[in-house]
């Protein structure tokens, strides 16, 4: 999804596959990557607290949920390019308008609703820990900040 989104619209659908797989191929790599490191430093967490032991969970998860998720979308983009009919279906499913449309619209919605909850947790974090406040004031700072720097280059190409 992430390929169709990066302004790749004039692009072969062909060649949008294949560059699917390669992003799955660095998806792999990284889960790979996040969850060797989590083997590296499992010995080192023993000295600390139960949160380290809580931490090398979710990292060693999460590295082998973007490997499950980077083969999956090879074995699902590599049987587009094996058959002639799946291909078709999924190009003509890519460039419906209607999809199309609801696809912005989501990633649009979903940016506002993150904007407001961002905001509202911002707010009621300031009450209970500085810490939590200051890292999601930073978030909110940076989600601003992208905002405003996709949408000044998306003016400048369209």
């Amino acid at each position: 999804m992430l390929v169709n989104k990066l302004g790749s619209g004039n692009m072969d659908f062909g060649k949008k596959v294949k560059m699917r797989i390669w992003g799955s191929a660095v998806l792999i790599v990284l889960g790979a990557i996040t969850a060797g490191i989590v083997l590296f430093l499992e010995p080192l967490s023993a000295e600390y607290s139960n949160d380290a032991s809580f931490l090398l969970g979710f990292y060693f998860g999460l590295g082998f949920g973007l490997i499950g998720a980077g083969t999956a979308t090879i074995i699902k983009n590599t049987r587009y390019l094996k058959n002639a009919d799946k291909f078709k279906a999924a190009e003509i499913a890519y460039k419906d308008e209607r999809n199309r449309f609801i696809s912005n619209k989501t990633w649009s919605v979903s940016a506002l609703a993150m904007l407001v909850l961002i905001y509202l947790a911002v707010i009621i974090s300031g009450v209970y820990n500085m810490m939590v406040f200051r890292t999601l004031l930073m978030v909110l700072g940076v989600f601003g900040l992208v905002l405003l720097i996709v949408n000044t280059t998306l003016k400048r190409i369209y």
